[in-house]
């Protein structure tokens, strides 16, 4: 796919591009990755910044122990590797791998920092997400610490059904008990024993293994998670 096709695609890339200079975009490439394959591990030296403009992507932590927290999935139009740029940073501190098929832009890494210093538009546009993730991170640090699994659980079920829940009767969680331990950064057990516990108190319900809520056990979840 050529970049044009994909400016056409993705209206906001064209957008973005816009005042980026001619010689820097000259050399940029367009790269394609397999689902499941790793765009960049957390550790490596980062060359360039890459511009998700197709797919979605996990953006994971990895511990020395094997442990995995998956910070978050992406969506195009995102960024790789451009907090790090910014920051000074060398190495890649997450690991984003492809969820789906994905397309990049990939931009070497001090072509990224002179466009930052001539473009104001991707300069602010920059700025707003790095603050906007900062203010995300400021608000939930210690989440975990302070808040109990069962807690934890119910406020991930609240987002990831209240999208759906006012147009269909029951929603299914297509989320496996790993996922979500990976996500909220806790134990496989603790997810079951917690969604077992929310199934005896009828805000879940459990067929063939699987999570489904309708709308009254949303409604019934949200007055629980403010009663706590």
């Amino acid at each position: 796919m050529l970049l044009q096709e994909i400016m056409e695609y993705q209206p906001e890339l064209k957008k973005v591009l816009e005042g980026m200079p001619r010689d820097i975009k000259e050399r940029c490439r367009l790269k394609t990755y397999k689902s499941n394959s790793t765009i960049i591990k957390k550790g490596e030296d980062i060359k360039y910044v890459n511009i998700l403009c197709k797919g979605e992507l996990n953006v994971i932590n990895e511990f020395a122990n094997g442990s995995i927290y998956i910070l978050n999935t992406n969506k195009a139009i995102d960024y790789i590797g451009e907090m790090e740029v910014l920051a000074g940073e060398t190495k890649a501190v997450v690991t984003n791998i492809a969820k789906t098929d994905c397309i990049v832009f990939r931009i070497l890494k001090n072509d990224f920092i002179k466009w930052t210093k001539c473009d104001n538009y991707i300069t602010h546009m920059l700025a707003k997400r790095l603050a906007v993730r900062l203010c995300y991170t400021s608000c939930y640090q210690g989440y975990s610490h302070y808040y109990p699994a069962i807690h934890m659980i119910k406020r991930f079920i609240i987002e990831y059904v209240k999208n759906e829940i006012n147009d269909n009767n029951i929603v299914y969680v297509n989320k496996k008990r790993q996922e979500i331990a990976d996500i909220l950064g806790i134990s496989v057990k603790t997810v079951g024993r917690n969604i077992t516990k929310l199934k005896a108190i009828g805000l879940v319900t459990i067929k063939k293994g699987k999570i489904y809520v309708d709308r009254k056990q949303y409604k019934d979840m949200i007055d629980t998670l403010e009663i706590w």
